[in-house]
């Protein structure tokens, strides 16, 4: 993906994070892609939202800890990171939203956890 196209797009899902009725406490940004990441991570920080993210050198279980621990209320996933999102999953608490980045329609597996509201790329305007 062109660079301006990752900005086109992550702009467009903080657009629509932030014009839902749901008051963002902080994001987890589950994307192995680094510029993608960052760019997340910019607007979002840029929103005063406070961030947690993949970093190579960190076991996966710290993130896991911090996000089970804090307040994180959205998880933003690309398909590289649905196994760590599928052992976040069963520790995160009710009205989660869970943006699926790289997937057009909800897939099959999301639809057994009704508890969380996930966003595909259907969702973007």
């Amino acid at each position: 993906m062109r660079y301006k196209q990752q900005i086109r797009q992550v702009t467009s899902w903080i657009d629509v994070l932030t014009s839902t009725n749901i008051p963002i406490k902080s994001a987890a940004v589950l994307i192995n892609n680094s510029p993608l990441k960052k760019l997340f991570a910019y607007q979002l920080n840029h929103c005063n939202i406070k961030t947690y993210k993949l970093i190579k050198e960190v076991p996966p279980k710290i993130l896991i800890n911090e996000i089970i621990n804090s307040d994180c209320n959205i998880i933003i996933a690309d398909k590289s990171s649905y196994i760590l999102l599928r052992q976040i999953m069963p520790y995160l608490r009710r009205n989660i939203v869970i943006v699926l980045t790289q997937e057009y329609w909800v897939p099959d597996w999301a639809w057994a956890f009704t508890q969380y509201y996930f966003l595909c790329q259907q969702d973007l305007p």
